[in-house]
């Protein structure tokens, strides 16, 4: 049980987002320390994220997709759903969390084909930007770095770059770069 302590406020959001899906809702009143995350500086790291985003292929007005970004497990996580517009009707969701083990940032992805499952490791947020790298080694005992950074450039705009070297670092390939543009709401 104490393994599934850090994770535990994750899974009854998990559950309890059935319960909101049916249309059934309740009002709970907790105790103010019942949601460690909302007061945890690290758990807030993320934030800049949260909210609606057209998204573009950086550098162009090519309309890549649109992403809508919130809070969820009481703070402690940060979801992303995700859907696409170059290869509609592709959709996907990303979970943001701190990884109990490590203590840093993670990101799980599945899209909506079903064999797209990523995670990305080791985030952290400095200069102005989530961090996540990482290195992977696949079958063949082959070598991958990973770069996958979220850039908090303004307030109304991110960007997300991914670049892996399959080099040991000496050269980068973006595999997507991308730049979120908060919605603006109407008034």
């Amino acid at each position: 049980m104490r393994y599934f302590a850090p994770i535990l406020p994750f899974l009854i959001a998990w559950a309890l987002s059935f319960v909101t899906q049916a249309k059934i809702r309740t009002v709970a009143i907790l105790p103010p320390d019942s949601l460690p995350c909302m007061t945890n500086p690290q758990a807030r790291q993320f934030d800049f994220w949260i909210g609606h985003w057209d998204v573009y292929v950086t550098g162009t007005k090519k309309h890549a997709g649109s992403s809508h970004v919130e809070m969820a497990a009481g703070g402690c996580a940060i979801l992303e759903h995700w859907t696409s517009i170059a290869n509609a009707p592709y959709t996907g969701n990303s979970i943001n969390f701190i990884d109990p083990a490590t203590k840093k940032w993670k990101q799980v992805w599945i899209g909506s084909e079903g064999i797209n499952v990523s995670e990305f490791l080791h985030g952290e947020y400095r200069d102005d930007a989530m961090r996540f790298e990482f290195a992977t080694t696949d079958t063949s005992g082959k070598k991958t770095l990973t770069h996958f950074y979220l850039f908090n450039e303004t307030l109304d705009q991110v960007r997300q770059l991914h670049e892996i070297s399959k080099d040991d670092g000496k050269t980068w390939t973006a595999t997507y770069d991308f730049t979120y543009r908060r919605r603006k709401t109407k008034q």
